[in-house]
């Protein structure tokens, strides 16, 4: 059977990125200093972020709606309009801070340097309150919400704790992709996919990428913070579901890892379009597995079309 995401609805908040590429060869080092001299060939826009998840959905076939925070600049509106041109449909508070814009060197395949444009986002309380009265309304008309936590400001722990409990008052599933060390912000999500660099965060120590210290680990922080399920992504040993009721291992789709770049992005993409269509947990996380294998093998932070991930299926 194809899957088929036309009907799915998914609302989106989160940290809104723009990641910009800069290709070109690299033929000589730079007299000035001992660094190579890339001469541009061509550069590329692509959405970042809670953006690149709103892109892989519609991607998919799904219907995203993204909510988050831009600045009054040209990158803004550059967002704006690649994500109208995908089909999202968009609900940005504009802030006097830059839009958060990662920018990428690449000589060849090789990433030379990056260079971020960024200032920790902190919106005024009225701003944030009327901006929660608004997510409230999209709330309600959504089976499905995903709070893209990059660490950037947006996902505070007021509107983390307001989203999520609005979320639990109308039947609304919660998936989060985290960052940082606050997980009482997450108390309540129905699932929450951290990578194992993220488990050592907040934890408090680096974790080994093997199944009996993931288990034992995730299941301490379910514990600690009340939590339902994690869905630990392994990078090349595939992922983990661990709740208290279940233990499952996946192993990696993808035989040749190329950049895993979003890969994240996509794997909570395809995790809420299965699951809002109505496939089992267990299910949707092997449809979310195959779906970061075939993304790994391509450049940067990229996407996925519903013809795809049905073929690798």
């Amino acid at each position: 059977m194809k899957l088929n995401f036309n009907d799915c609805k998914i609302l989106i908040v989160g940290d809104v990125m723009l990641d910009k590429y800069y290709f070109g060869k690299v033929e000589r080092i730079s007299p000035e200093a001992p660094v190579p001299i890339v001469n541009i060939v061509t550069e590329e826009s692509r959405l970042g972020g809670a953006s690149n998840v709103a892109n892989n959905i519609t991607s998919l076939g799904g219907q995203a709606t993204l909510c988050g925070a831009i600045g009054h600049d040209f990158f803004g509106k550059e967002i704006e309009r690649m994500a109208h041109r995908k089909g999202i449909k968009t609900d940005f508070v504009k802030t006097e801070q830059p839009t958060i814009t990662k920018a990428r060197v690449i000589g060849g395949r090789q990433q030379i340097v990056r260079i971020d444009y960024e200032q920790h986002l902190e919106l005024p309380d009225k701003t944030r309150e009327d901006f929660q009265t608004h997510l409230a309304e999209l709330i309600q008309d959504s089976p499905t919400l995903v709070i893209s936590d990059y660490g950037k400001g947006m996902i505070s722990e007021k509107l983390c704790t307001f989203l999520i409990q609005t979320a639990k008052g109308h039947g609304t599933r919660v998936i989060v992709d985290p960052k940082g060390q606050n997980w009482k912000k997450y108390a309540g999500a129905d699932l929450i996919t951290p990578n194992v660099k993220e488990l050592g965060d907040i934890i408090g120590h680096p974790v080994k990428n093997e199944d009996r210290e993931i288990e034992e680990v995730a299941l301490e922080i379910i514990h600690c913070y009340g939590l339902s399920a994690l869905l630990v992504t392994r990078s090349e040993k595939g992922m983990s579901l661990i709740s208290n009721q279940e233990i499952l291992h996946i192993p990696t789709h993808s035989q040749e890892v190329f950049d895993v770049s979003g890969a994240g992005d996509t794997v909570v993409a395809a995790l809420s379009l299965a699951l809002t269509s109505g496939q089992e947990i267990t299910n949707a996380i092997r449809i979310a597995n195959v779906a970061a294998g075939v993304v790994v093998k391509k450049i940067g932070t990229a996407t996925l079309s519903i013809e795809e991930l049905n073929d690798n299926l």
